[in-house]
């Protein structure tokens, strides 16, 4: 997962679902369109906009099939600059999806600059989503806040009512990693309360997990638990099959945090043969991530083993962020002090990305002021009323919720 794993018990981590950290869309309405359509369709604007549509499916559960959609679409991509604009922006996320970063945000800045150009603040919104999502598998965690940033400011102008927070649970993942736990709380609180009101349960479920993940880096495995029960809760309320996998892994970790391992080693095992089937890098390396934290302090040799498996995935894939995670899992958990060197390397080199990349965020500002596209707001006195009482609202659920189970 795309996150900083979080103490469990006695230093003991795990990994939570991977899915919300690439939430690129929170449509998660049932698609209409089949691939047939797709092919079939004559109409180069109809056509680029049903892979859109599908892409957004495919994204979650098929990675493989974006590169047939794209390249599907390029073949007509020459008759508009949206056709060419939307199959730029299949394969940039595909690109980066496999590691392939250059290319990858290369294809995503062509299909984000068509969309400066045309102004259509829904497509632009999700651009700065899907290149916040590249840098931050990338390891540019700054580049990514900035990303991310950008596309809620932007997604309040969208005509799409959810772009408001569609970026919002990322840009929670970032600041718990930046230790910003207050920020992210209340991110997450607006998350939920936007997304419960337009019924998208999926993304419900996703914040709750993420809200697990911050109850694990403040040492509260109660509350943990509590969220990854809300988070499979609400994941129950969606149809979709690609969520499967991310619900699994909520479930194991509840069934370790109340100490039935051997149900939680036979699911994590599970998730590792699937999501190896799935083929997608990151979820991989949760999926070995977990393993190696649940032998973390019953079997050293085996943890080890397994991350030796995240340390070489990461690499191969150019993932600097999760190759730094399983360095310091190496020295925090088992501890391999001969990591300690390596550690410090691969942070300077992150450092120097996100200072380089310092050039780019500032010019795509001016860009976005001088272009009307953003400016600096004010948060009102209503928008800070409607936090609060929501976080009120929130704690009383909980509330209300652990009575009910006497936790």
């Amino acid at each position: 997962m795309l996150i900083k794993r979080s103490s469990l018990g006695k230093k003991v981590v795990l990994a939570l679902s991977c899915f919300v950290i690439l939430c690129n869309s929170i449509s998660f309405g049932q698609n209409k369109f089949t691939f047939s359509a797709f092919k079939n369709e004559k109409n180069h604007l109809r056509k680029a906009k049903i892979a859109l549509e599908l892409s957004a499916e495919y994204v979650r559960y098929n990675i493989d099939s974006l590169k047939i959609l794209a390249e599907e679409l390029k073949k007509s991509s020459n008759k508009n600059a949206f056709t060419r604009a939307i199959s730029c922006r299949i394969l940039g996320i595909y690109d980066v999806r496999k590691g392939d970063f250059r290319n990858g945000i290369v294809l995503l800045k062509s299909a984000k600059n068509y969309s400066l150009s045309m102004q259509d603040l829904e497509l632009l919104t999700s651009d700065m989503n899907e290149l916040g999502n590249a840098y931050f598998l990338k390891g540019d965690f700054k580049t990514a806040e900035f990303y991310y940033k950008t596309s809620l400011e932007i997604g309040e102008d969208s005509p799409k009512e959810t772009d408001v927070f569609l970026a919002l649970v990322n840009l929670a993942r970032i600041h718990i990693l930046q230790k910003k736990n207050s920020e992210a709380k209340q991110e997450l609180e607006k998350y939920i309360f936007l997304a419960t009101k337009n019924e998208k349960w999926e993304a419900v479920a996703n914040a709750y997990a993420v809200f697990a993940d911050l109850a694990l880096e403040q040492n509260n495995n109660k509350l943990a638990k509590l969220y990854c029960e809300n988070s499979f809760s609400f994941s129950n309320k969606t149809m979709k099959s690609y969520f499967y996998l991310n619900a699994l892994t909520n479930k194991a970790i509840i069934f370790f945090l109340s100490n039935e391992k051997k149900q939680a080693l036979e699911l994590f095992q599970k998730i590792l043969r699937d999501r190896k089937a799935e083929n997608i890098t990151h979820k991989i390396f949760e999926a070995y991530f977990n393993l190696a934290s649940y032998f973390a302090e019953s079997d050293k040799n085996l943890s080890e083993k397994y991350s030796d498996s995240c340390l070489q995935l990461a690499k191969k894939q150019g993932l600097l962020g999760l190759e730094l995670e399983a360095i310091e899992f190496k020295i925090d958990e088992l501890k391999l002090m001969e990591f300690k060197n390596a550690k410090a390397k691969l942070e300077h080199k992150i450092r120097e990305l996100e200072n380089k990349n310092k050039k780019e965020r500032d010019k795509l500002s001016g860009e976005l002021i001088s272009g009307n596209i953003i400016k600096k707001k004010e948060i009102n006195n209503n928008s800070l009323m409607l936090f609060a009482f929501f976080s009120a609202l929130l704690f009383f659920m909980v509330f209300q919720i652990r009575k009910k189970t006497g936790k």
